[in-house]
């Protein structure tokens, strides 16, 4: 499914913050491999959060798992 195309990486914690993607140690961090749909739907369930809540650039926030 990887090779093929059919997947999009998923990391923890999220591309779009500070410490998103490779910026934090392989221990510290998570990826997996997700269907285009999910990974999608998971990127604008962020976006939708963060503009009524106004998360600012640098603003703290935790997530519940």
């Amino acid at each position: 499914m990887k090779r093929a195309g059919r997947t999009y990486c998923d990391e923890y914690p999220f591309a779009s913050t500070y410490e998103g993607g490779t910026r934090l140690p392989a221990s510290q961090r998570e990826t997996t491999w997700v269907s285009p749909n999910e990974n999608n739907t998971q990127g604008a369930r962020i976006t939708n959060w963060r503009q009524p809540m106004h998360v600012m650039d640098n603003d703290p926030f935790y997530v519940v798992a």
